[in-house]
């Protein structure tokens, strides 16, 4: 009996304290670092860190996440993280991730794009976190207009 509660007395409690209630979305930031780490003729690959701050009171690890990105609602490329990431309570975290762009679809559809000094920004996709031993995948929704002339100036240094 007495194994039993210490098995199901931290699961409750785990769960307890995870109601939706009080988890908060991470608020973004910004990005930063962006660099072009291939090019090839039909895909390029380019790294970029997000910054994101946590508002809830406990951290959690980040350990996988994926998903698309549009640009003007228009298919832009596909996203996925490099490393795990810790995420401490009411703290900034970096996001390390990568985007690969269809080169192809990248000149056909977004030249207008390129040519704009703002745009909106859609991100869809999942993220899979780890607290104690558990994981959770949660689905990652962004969408907002984001200045482009700051982004190129970025990847142009």
């Amino acid at each position: 009996m007495k194994r039993l509660l210490l098995i199901l007395v931290p699961i409750s409690i785990f769960l307890i304290s995870c109601k939706s209630g009080n988890i908060r979305e991470p608020l973004y930031r910004e990005i930063q670092n962006v660099h072009i780490e291939d090019v090839g003729l039909l895909q390029t690959t380019a790294g970029f860190d997000m910054v994101y701050y946590n508002p809830n009171d406990f951290g959690v690890q980040l350990t996988n996440a994926r998903g698309d990105i549009y640009i003007d609602n228009m298919y832009f490329g596909r996203f996925s993280i490099k490393d795990k990431v810790s995420v401490r309570k009411r703290e900034e975290f970096i996001v390390p991730a990568l985007i690969k762009m269809d080169n192809i679809s990248a000149v056909k559809n977004h030249r207008e794009i390129f040519q704009k000094k703002q745009a909106m920004i859609r991100i869809e996709g999942f993220a899979t976190i780890r607290k104690a031993g558990f994981n959770k995948e949660v689905p990652i929704k962004y969408e907002g207009i984001q200045d482009l002339e700051r982004l190129r100036a970025i990847v142009a240094r």
